[in-house]
């Protein structure tokens, strides 16, 4: 990494920390670190922040780190050591289903289990697991679920996940 580089301060930085730990950092932490803004790419795309051969990329991943997780809406980074080869996920606070809620849908649109796995495309065991509370629907799932709820009308509040 050349001392030239507008990302050699965040190289030093990185190269510096133990790596025994996954290390976050605000955008305006980076900034800090950096003396300069970052590009307003930076801030908005998490191509950015891919783990490539970019200047940026060289800074994190020559100080042996790779970015595990950019999440540009609180505008933070989560570095990695590259030794650990698993991949670290925070939980995102999203607006989930809860079994009731799920059952109540169900039973709003006059649907079994396996007719909702059908709409879903998951096994009616997901289904029966989600109503039990054996596991509960991803974020993904929870969009379509939302779709499916004013699809047939139901009464679903979208920004509290309440079933009214």
């Amino acid at each position: 990494m050349s001392p030239k580089s507008k990302y050699y301060p965040l190289f030093k930085y990185l190269n510096e920390q133990p790596d025994t730990d996954l290390i976050e950092l605000s955008l305006a932490e980076i900034e800090k670190i950096i003396g300069k803004r970052l590009p307003t790419s930076a801030r908005v795309s998490r191509a950015w922040w891919a783990n490539s051969p970019t200047t940026q990329g060289v800074a994190w991943q020559e100080a042996g780190w790779l970015i595990d997780s950019p999440d540009l809406e609180n505008q933070l980074v989560i570095f990695r050591p590259a030794r650990i080869t698993y991949r670290v996920s925070p939980i995102r606070k999203s607006v989930g289903w809860t079994g009731d809620e799920i059952k109540a849908l169900r039973e709003y649109a006059g649907w079994s289990q396996q007719e909702l796995a059908n709409r879903l495309a998951v096994r009616q065991q997901t289904i029966s697991d989600w109503e039990v509370g054996n596991h509960t629907a991803r974020r993904s799932m929870s969009k379509l679920l939302q779709m499916l709820a004013k699809e047939v009308g139901f009464p679903y509040d979208t920004n509290t996940g309440d079933a009214k």
